[in-house]
């Protein structure tokens, strides 16, 4: 069907009925990964409905190493994390194996946590931090998610549409991290609303540590150590067929989202109707008229292609408002980052604001 044959107003019914292609034939790499590749990532970061703004990310040329730095008590420490731990990453990893990256992002990260931890002012300042680094071996062909993890912050892989965690969430009431606190003379409570029976009532509130921070690890937090631990957990993924894109964000998302639905949440945009996305309509500006998009495409695969490349600009953008719309009232920051070659970063809007 040639749109440009038809009238304005055909032309418009007949976008607006088309349907993108299945999950599987709209993220899946065409090709196996191959070495020194390059990926494209979507990117929103929003102030919601703070009075601060304390959230940061790192996307770096190329997008081969993405982080999302979720401060509390102040910005400081999620912006020098921003600031300086790409740098310092760099600087330790000179290539080699898995081994080679998996210390230089151990080294990294106790690196900037004692330079936070040397200023007096900050002590009571500090940052979760989550970030994966996709590491190619040339003489394999081999691609491996590398994944590093301070706190709840959290990262996702869609694998065949479905969600498989990256990271664990350093929460208080962790097994783990429960264990780890009361050896060391910590106390963890809830603080928020039970039932008749005195168990937690789920959503209304959270496990505290010493009744202060509710997180167990963190960047930072002089004041709460040793409870609060900066020990960073390095976890990594080999890439297989069928992995189609990872979400790293902070805890913006993840307190009214569950992994599953956010992946689910990537698939439902991408197959949506062309020119008709689900809620958000009173945010979402067009970017080009449909009209305008009939008049310049030659055939339905471009516009259907074209479509599609801008849900995938735009989809940090869509899951922080699915976020909102869900009740988050926290900072958000969002990357999606696509497991196939690209060119670049796609930064929907990073400023800061409600």
């Amino acid at each position: 069907m040639n749109l440009l044959r038809l009238p304005l107003t055909l032309a418009l019914a007949s976008l607006l009925s088309l349907t993108l292609p299945s999950p599987a034939s709209t993220c899946s790499p065409p090709t196996p990964p191959t070495p020194n590749l390059t990926y494209k990532a979507s990117i929103k970061a929003v102030r919601g409905h703070r009075p601060y703004m304390e959230d940061e990310f790192i996307v770096s040329p190329g997008s081969k190493f993405v982080g999302v730095f979720d401060g509390h008590g102040g910005s400081k420490v999620s912006q020098y994390l921003r600031d300086e731990l790409y740098g310092k990453f760099k600087e330790k990893c000179k290539g080699g194996g898995i081994e080679e990256v998996v210390e230089a992002l151990k080294d990294s990260f106790k690196e900037v946590d004692s330079e936070v931890q040397s200023v007096k002012k900050w002590s009571y300042q500090g940052s979760t931090a989550v970030v994966c680094y996709m590491h190619d071996d040339e003489e394999t062909g081999e691609v491996t998610i590398v994944s590093a993890n301070v706190g709840d912050s959290r990262a996702v892989l869609s694998r065949g549409g479905k969600a498989k965690d990256l990271t664990v969430d350093h929460k208080p009431n962790d097994k783990r991290e429960k264990a780890r606190i009361k050896k060391l003379g910590g106390k963890v409570s809830w603080f928020g609303f039970r039932d008749n029976k005195g168990k937690p009532i789920p959503g209304s509130g959270v496990y505290r540590i010493n009744g202060n921070l509710a997180v167990a690890r963190a960047i930072g937090d002089r004041t709460e150590t040793p409870f609060v631990s900066s020990e960073v957990e390095v976890l990594n993924y080999k890439v297989e067929e069928g992995d189609e894109f990872i979400v790293l964000a902070s805890d913006g998302v993840w307190d009214v989202m569950t992994s599953e639905e956010t992946v689910d949440f990537v698939h439902q945009m991408l197959r949506g109707s062309v020119g008709a996305l689900p809620s958000g309509e009173g945010t979402r500006k067009a970017v080009l008229k449909m009209s305008d998009w009939a008049m310049k495409e030659g055939d339905d695969s471009d516009i259907i292609q074209k479509a599609l490349s801008m849900r995938k600009k735009k989809m940090a953008k869509y899951l922080v408002e699915e976020s909102m719309r869900r009740g988050s009232s926290d900072n958000i920051c969002a990357i999606v980052l696509w497991l196939e070659r690209g060119e670049g970063v796609s930064r929907s809007d990073t400023s800061a604001k409600n």
